[in-house]
């Protein structure tokens, strides 16, 4: 290493500037010998001209964005004899940040923990918000790729090609304020890749799946997740990567699993007069739907809520799942209480308010035994049985999504909307849109339910 100097860069700005035209930072290490230093990234030249050329003030976003690549290259100036570590722990910058007024703004960023990511600040707009909602159903989302904060009206986005290109399309189409240049930059890289894109098709050949004009990526997700599955698991997977079944046609044990497997769409309606609940689990055991979330409407104590709720674990039974180790709650069932045992206690020891609460269920006394024995069984379990891991098989769910579920990391592969009517789901909006973009969505009811999102296509018959 050479000596140290003595004149560093007293600023954040310095500092990139030095970064920013000094050729020597930027080459390969492999090419001087050295291996103690890092391989540069060529997007990040581009992005540090970008920002050493500004003729304006840097955005606190900007000056962010700033830091994290000088910290990127930390080893890259210490080589070259400036430590700049002080510096980098206590930032000092030439001027104050600018603020951007402008009412509509889009703007690429890079956050604390190097994420890209893009932001649009704007007034309450319907037609743009029903257009950044609309993105959800593309497959390729990520978890959680959109925040909206109230407070301060933007929104917030993780930078993938489909937010890139999508948002930059509304923020021409609205007039919004372009920060700088590197969304549009995006786009038009992303709109090269479109045009020589071809859709994907697939082919059955010896009885395995195979793609046909998939990008590298598919083909190896395919390739490590989904080569070794049956045939009939790959042809329902199809769907998730918007490929066509059409001139398909692989047998299956079931008449659910074929119909499931050989449909386009991922939102199905199995009409309760033609399948029972045991045909049902044999389709979803066949297709490998697990972990499988059942989403409750309303709560559980009417007689028909409970005989339906037995019915169905009666069916997972019968195929093997546990019910007692393989399904997990994320709602309790409130307490039944017989109103007769209130009688056998003098009234001036009794807690009333205890039995008006949402812990508890008066029960009229005429109600039979075995349906207050049910419920309390439920009560129970929904109490005992809250753990999600790798051999949890059923998730009940009801207003919002379990902690345990957001811990585990598990991926939930279909949803299944039978308790309670099996017309819709009631909950937050985090549930109803975690339901809406799992692999497969299924409905099982005696008559066709509609979505609950305004823009949806109505759910497909089996």
């Amino acid at each position: 290493m050479t000596n140290m100097h003595t004149d560093l860069p007293k600023t954040i700005n310095e500092a990139l500037k030095i970064l920013a035209y000094n050729d020597i930072f930027w080459v390969n290490p492999s090419m001087i010998g050295s291996t103690a230093v890092i391989k540069p990234h060529p997007k990040d030249h581009e992005t540090v001209r970008s920002l050493a050329e500004s003729q304006y003030a840097w955005t606190e976003k900007q000056a962010r964005l700033a830091l994290v690549i000088l910290k990127r290259y930390l080893t890259k100036f210490q080589a070259h004899g400036m430590d700049i570590k002080k510096l980098l722990d206590n930032p000092k910058y030439e001027e104050a940040f600018r603020v951007i007024s402008f009412d509509r703004v889009i703007e690429k960023y890079t956050d604390e923990d190097n994420v890209e990511k893009i932001e649009m600040r704007f007034p309450y707009h319907k037609k743009v918000i029903q257009l950044i909602r609309c993105m959800k159903d593309k497959r390729d989302m990520p978890a959680g790729y959109a925040r909206y904060d109230g407070e301060a009206k933007k929104w917030t986005f993780l930078h993938t090609d489909v937010t890139a290109y999508y948002l930059t399309l509304i923020a021409v189409r609205y007039d919004f304020k372009f920060i700088d240049d590197s969304l549009l930059n995006d786009y038009e890289q992303i709109k090269k890749e479109i045009i020589g894109h071809k859709q994907p098709t697939a082919r059955l050949i010896a009885g395995e799946v195979v793609l046909v004009d998939a990008t590298e990526s598919l083909q190896e997700y395919w390739n490590t997740n989904l080569k070794d599955q049956s045939a009939l698991t790959q042809v329902d997977s199809l769907k998730n990567f918007n490929i066509s079944t059409k001139g398909i046609d692989v047998k299956a044990e079931t008449v659910l699993g074929y119909k499931i497997a050989h449909n386009n769409y991922h939102k199905l309606w199995i009409d309760s007069k033609g399948f029972s609940k045991n045909e049902v689990v044999k389709g979803l055991i066949e297709l490998n739907c697990f972990p499988l979330m059942m989403p409750v409407s309303g709560d559980i104590h009417m007689e028909d809520d409970v005989r339906d709720f037995w019915e169905w674990l009666n069916a997972f039974k019968a195929y093997g799942i546990d019910i007692l180790n393989d399904c997990s709650w994320g709602f309790d069932v409130r307490e039944p209480v017989y109103r007769k045992e209130l009688d056998k206690v003098p009234l001036n020891s009794i807690d009333l308010d205890k039995f008006s609460d949402k812990k508890h269920w008066l029960v009229d006394n005429h109600k039979p035994r075995e349906f207050f024995e049910n419920l309390y069984e439920l009560h129970q379990m929904s109490k005992q049985f809250k753990l999600i891991n790798d051999n949890t098989k059923i998730i009940f769910v009801r207003n919002r999504i379990p902690r345990a579920l957001i811990k585990s990391k598990i991926k939930p592969q279909a949803s299944l909307v039978a308790l309670g009517g099996g017309y819709y789901a009631t909950g937050t909006d985090n549930l109803k849109r975690m339901l809406e973009n799992l692999p497969k969505k299924l409905y099982y009811s005696d008559h066709q339910p509609s979505s609950w999102d305004w823009h949806d296509h109505i759910i497909i018959k089996l």
